[in-house]
Formats: structure tokens, sequence, C-alpha cells
């Protein structure tokens, strides 16, 4: 898996958003250590996938503040 800081990642989005695409898992490091991995979609198990708004339901009470 290919490590990158935010700003790499940033500075070249298109190179790495085709790599992502083309199955390629990537970790993405944020200055303060935390970090997320970008995977294709197609790898994740969305339970569903039929347009309606129940991931948002479940999820709206994340308090961004």
């Amino acid at each position: 898996m290919t490590e990158l800081t935010v700003e790499e990642f940033e500075k070249d989005l298109d190179k790495y958003m085709d790599r992502i695409e083309n199955g390629e898992k990537i970790l993405i490091r944020q200055p303060d250590g935390r970090a997320v991995i970008a995977v294709p979609a197609a790898e994740l198990e969305l339970s569903d996938t039929t347009g309606s708004d129940a991931w948002y339901d479940m999820n709206s009470h994340i308090d961004a503040s």
C-alpha cells in the first residue's frame, strides 16, 4: 500500500485518483498523524445501493463542530 501525505495526494490528485480507480489502495496521512485509506468503491460492501437516504440518515447525528 502506498502512503502519502495530504500535500502529496492533493498535488497530484488526478494521478492518484486514477491509480485508486485501477485498484490501488492509498493511505493518506494528515500532519497530525491521523490517516485515511482510499480504496476503489467496488471493494466496499455497501448495504444499500438502492439510492435511498438510509446511510445519510443513519449518520446524520455526526456533529462537525
